[in-house]
């Protein structure tokens, strides 16, 4: 891959993981002001329930 190449992946890497860190971050504000403690501690083991949640408030 060329230097260019490796810059353009490089780049598209940190964008998905600043969306996703503001992903998480929205997904665990509305679980607290929803006073949903228990949902969030399963979505911290249970990646699978996580993607469920995510989808429930369209994040």
């Amino acid at each position: 891959m060329t230097r260019l190449g490796q810059m353009l992946v490089d780049d598209g890497i940190e964008k998905g993981k600043a969306q996703e860190n503001e992903d998480m971050c929205s997904l665990i504000r509305k679980l607290l002001d929803s006073n949903r403690i228990d949902d969030l501690k399963k979505a911290t083991e249970d990646k699978t329930y996580c993607l469920k949640l995510k989808e429930e408030f369209n994040i």
